[in-house]
């Protein structure tokens, strides 16, 4: 059943919540959420210092976000603002682009409003008013926007792979981070209109109680949208909207695995289909749980993260094993016995279970930036260091590497080995980082540039949390922290650190109220012999890797808190159902996972003639002159050369004598930045003998 149109309802406008209430800036704003253990720190309170990270955000401001407005304005490239000229009758033409190239231009925008918030800039203003009427004149008057339907004169929800809610949902979250970021609610009007259209929608239902549009939520980025149009706002409709949106998956016969709407979600226990869309489901119903204090998506989602983080996750965080194949799991027969293999059509998702490829792994960017998004709801719900660890795995590794090093063009997937110029390429795969928009590739790329640097520009937001005791650290970078916290009180410090290279970071506190507060500092999991100090002091907080550290006291301007980190070289191993990580190792330092490319090796070595041994020690050196400055690992591998296999498949054991030869391994988020070539985070180990 098709809906073609439903007519705008009146509403009652509640004034909107001053933005001057501590938590009401923050990219989530959790300060009233009554299931919120943690609470969201203001984006306007933290600012990056010189740093990794601040470094990102000017490349974010000064190249990415003017390149990719270029891109998206480009009726011959990306065509995303012309198609909402279309729409909106400015100019005549046709649709061009994927189904959701709108998401473009709004992932843009509440990009831009981050990266406003902290430099005033009036250019991004300018160009986001010009973009926000735009889209105000391409809605139509009963809130619905969607131009890969409008524009073509399509019957409205007719195929759950038009993107039609996803996009909404983008708009959604833009939207209240505008409004935050620049107190005009100009596109918060927008919005509005389109919460109140989804509200309708999802609030339909036919005679016999079942909903017209049961599978429609193909890719749920509604549900945060709408959790957070309601905490801006305040208006429940919304929050309702979300929950029916959930209550829809698993609701009905014909269902499946792909779109996770086979098993309702609140009985689900089993990580499936498309990555992305399962992420985004699951932050959000973590959304909605941090609202409602709902215990069946809790528990769900918690089942959800062991499956996942136990069985399907890579150890560079990335999330996505599956470019295309079928559901694994079996699925009950009508009479609810269990008889024979699923087989839905799933792609771009997770497979069975310690289904973990290397060279055909897929990992879409966009699907670890849902998973951020999903831990860091659950952080907010349970203020357990893993999920923080977690974020902190994917931002460093299989985040990052989805952005070149000078910050102006991508690659969808993340995989763990390549082959040069031997790679056989599936779906999204590329030799080298593409332009997202590019009109030779069917203007398909544009999901995770978008993503990625909405999630880069709004970074800061994720450094600090807030609880009624005081100040929580979560990511550690070179950055400032000076707010209100309800309950506490003003706090200023300044944290100092060169991490992801060193591990030493700094605390001065600049101003703090006359009472005891609490700084939380996680010791991230890998963290073993990490140690505190104040003042020049021991204190006497447990230091516990896996764990927040807290410490409450008194504070005095000028007192410092010194927390080390030690970086030790980990070699680390794949569960042995691993099959493609057998008998093989994966090298790590802090929070970055390495890899060895072919661009390090001597000419006369390949990738396959490299092995290391157990007892392998490697030394860290900065190098500030390659690839944009990063510390290297240095020391030595066994090199087995590989003879000629002369087109055969198999072969006798053929033993070969090692030799030892110097290697030198890059931060696998560097990697593709000089060229094509080979590259591996898993090397075999060498039989040699210690």
């Amino acid at each position: 059943m098709a809906v073609q149109s439903t007519q705008p309802v009146q509403q009652e406008t509640p004034t909107l919540p001053p933005l001057d209430a501590p938590g009401q800036r923050a990219l989530t704003a959790t300060a009233a959420s009554p299931h919120a253990q943690l609470r969201s720190a203001d984006v306007a309170a933290v600012k990056w210092r010189r740093g990794f990270w601040q470094e990102r955000f000017e490349q974010c401001h000064a190249v990415t976000l003017p390149h990719l407005w270029k891109l998206m304005d480009d009726p011959e490239w990306g065509h995303a603002l012309t198609n909402l000229r279309i729409a909106a009758g400015e100019m005549e033409g046709e649709f061009a682009g994927t189904h959701w190239q709108d998401e473009w231009v709004y992932k843009w925008i509440e990009a831009a409003s981050y990266v406003y918030g902290q430099t005033k800039d009036p250019d991004l203003d300018r160009r986001m008013d010009e973009a926000i009427d735009v889209i105000a004149r391409a809605q139509q008057p009963d809130g619905y926007i969607a131009t890969q339907t409008q524009v073509r004169n399509w019957p409205r929800f007719k195929d759950p792979s038009h993107h039609e809610v996803y996009v909404m949902g983008h708009l959604l979250t833009a939207a209240c981070a505008h409004y935050r970021a620049t107190g005009k609610t100009t596109f918060l009007d927008v919005a509005r209109k389109t919460g109140d259209f989804l509200h309708r929608v999802f609030s339909q239902r036919n005679a016999d109680g079942t909903h017209p549009l049961a599978h429609l939520v193909f890719n749920p980025s509604q549900i945060m949208g709408l959790v957070e149009l309601y905490r801006t706002t305040g208006e429940t409709r919304y929050l309702d909207a979300a929950n029916e949106s959930i209550n829809l998956h698993g609701s009905e016969p014909g269902g499946s695995d792909q779109r996770q709407d086979r098993v309702p979600l609140r009985q689900e226990t089993q990580v499936v289909g498309h990555m992305v869309l399962a992420t985004y489901l699951y932050a959000g119903a973590a959304d909605v749980y941090l609202e409602t204090g709902d215990e069946t998506l809790k528990s769900a989602l918690d089942r959800l993260w062991q499956d996942l983080t136990q069985k399907r996750m890579y150890v560079h965080g990335g999330v996505a094993p599956i470019h295309r194949g079928l559901s694994v799991r079996y699925r009950p027969d009508k009479d609810g016995q269990v008889r024979g293999y699923g087989g839905d059509t799933v792609w771009e998702a997770a497979g069975d279970d310690y289904e973990l490829p290397n060279d055909r792994a897929y990992n879409e960017t966009c699907a670890q930036i849902g998973n951020v998004l999903w831990n860091w709801r659950l952080l907010a719900a349970d203020p357990s260091a893993r999920y923080a660890d977690l974020i902190e795995l994917s931002l460093y590794n299989s985040i990052l590497s989805g952005i070149s090093l000078d910050a102006s063009s991508w690659f969808y997937t993340n995989p763990l080995r390549w082959h040069g110029h031997d790679q056989n390429l599936h779906s999204n795969d590329a030799l080298a980082r593409f332009q997202p928009g590019d009109p030779a590739k069917g203007r398909s790329h544009v999901c995770c540039p978008s993503n990625l640097i909405r999630l880069m520009a709004g970074l800061h937001g994720y450094l600090y949390g807030t609880s009624e005791d005081g100040l929580w650290l979560h990511l550690y970078g070179a950055s400032e922290f000076d707010g209100d916290i309800a309950g506490v009180g003003h706090l200023r410090l300044i944290q100092e650190t060169a991490y992801p290279w060193d591990g030493a970071i700094r605390l001065t506190v600049e101003a703090a109220p006359e009472r005891p507060v609490t700084l939380h500092l996680r010791i991230p999991s890998w963290a073993e012999g990490a140690s505190m100090q104040v003042n020049g002091a021991a204190v006497p907080a447990a230091v516990v890797p896996g764990t927040y550290a807290a410490v409450r006291r008194t504070w005095r301007p000028g007192d410092v808190l010194e927390l080390v980190l030690p970086l030790e070289v980990r070699l680390l191993q794949g569960n042995p159902r691993i099959e493609h990580t057998r008998n093989q190792v994966a090298v790590a330092r802090g929070p970055l996972l390495y890899c060895a490319e072919s661009h390090d090796l001597p000419p006369d070595v390949t990738l396959s003639d490299v092995f290391l041994a157990a007892d392998t020690t490697f030394t860290p050196r900065h190098l500030p002159d390659l690839l944009g400055g990063v510390t290297v690992l240095e020391g030595e591998a066994d090199v087995i050369r590989e003879p000629d296999w002369g087109g055969q498949l198999y072969r006798p054991l053929v033993r070969r004598q090692p030799e030892r030869r110097p290697i030198r391994l890059i931060p696998y988020f560097a990697w593709a930045n000089r060229g094509i070539g080979e590259m591996s985070v898993w090397l075999p180990l060498s039989t040699r003998a210690g």
